[in-house]
């Protein structure tokens, strides 16, 4: 296909990228899928927060059922300790894990239409993103699993925790090497035994790029949501910490479509 050129100021040049939404469509730099990230949020931040404070609040509804009778029970003596360890704190635990996989869904769904330049609502994004959270979830776990993997086996076998230094970089290439895997879960439909596949083949040859936007992303959140609550107060403290999820999962997500976007 023959290649066009364009001319401006006096010089030849080749054409610029076409850039129909938040990234231009090319292959990225790490300041490109920060500043779409940054944009993201900008143009989507109100329907996706929405969406994800609304979705949070649905799972929240067993909690609140579970807490109740927790403390139902935890009237008497004998028994409220027992049903506080075992209902309340795994609940509370799976309602995080929910709201984490939700916050990767929802980024996913809204991949697609921000790359794009489409209008998206918050209908929308929940009807996208929901069917999808038990594949986000599962490629989550089956990352952790594998980063944690090698020191929980040592310490099974019954090793001393400072012997588990060495294996410190073993469970930072395997978390990094998977960082994908939610992702590709949610956006292709995979199931999560094929997304960790998936992030295997896209972060290969590429594992210090991944590991250094995925840890910018991580490190820019938290002072994003300090920035937010010191410039709005107590409603910025609210919205901080619905901040913390999305910023890092719209990187991981930009970052995919630049491993799909290279050849």
């Amino acid at each position: 296909m023959a290649q066009h050129w364009t001319h401006r100021g006096g010089g030849w040049l080749p054409p610029r990228s076409p850039r129909p939404g938040v990234i231009p469509l090319r292959p990225l730099g790490p300041r490109d899928i920060l500043g779409g990230v940054l944009t993201t949020l900008g143009r989507y931040g109100g329907r996706l927060l929405g969406a994800l404070l609304l979705g949070q609040l649905g799972g929240l509804l067993p909690i609140a059922v579970v807490a109740g009778a927790a403390t139902l029970a935890s009237l008497t003596r004998t028994a409220g300790n027992r049903v506080f360890v075992y209902t309340l704190l795994p609940s509370a635990a799976l309602f995080l894990l929910f709201g984490s996989a939700l916050a990767t869904a929802l980024a996913v769904a809204l991949l697609r239409p921000a790359v794009l330049g489409r209008p998206v609502t918050v209908p929308g994004l929940l009807r996208a993103a929901v069917p999808r959270i038990p594949a986000v979830l599962g490629a989550r776990l089956l990352a952790l699993a594998a980063a944690a993997g090698p020191g929980a086996a040592a310490l099974a076998a019954g090793l001393p925790p400072h012997s588990l230094l060495p294996l410190a970089p073993v469970a930072l290439w395997l978390g990094v090497l998977f960082a994908l895997a939610p992702t590709a879960a949610g956006y292709e439909g995979l199931g999560p035994l094929a997304a960790l596949r998936r992030s295997a083949a896209l972060v290969r040859g590429a594992w210090w790029r991944t590991f250094g936007v995925t840890a910018l992303a991580g490190a820019l959140a938290p002072l994003a949501a300090y920035v937010l609550y010191a410039g709005l107060g107590l409603p910025g403290a609210l919205l901080a910490p619905a901040l913390l999820l999305p910023l890092p999962r719209l990187a991981a997500g930009l970052l995919y479509v630049d491993r799909r976007l290279r050849p």
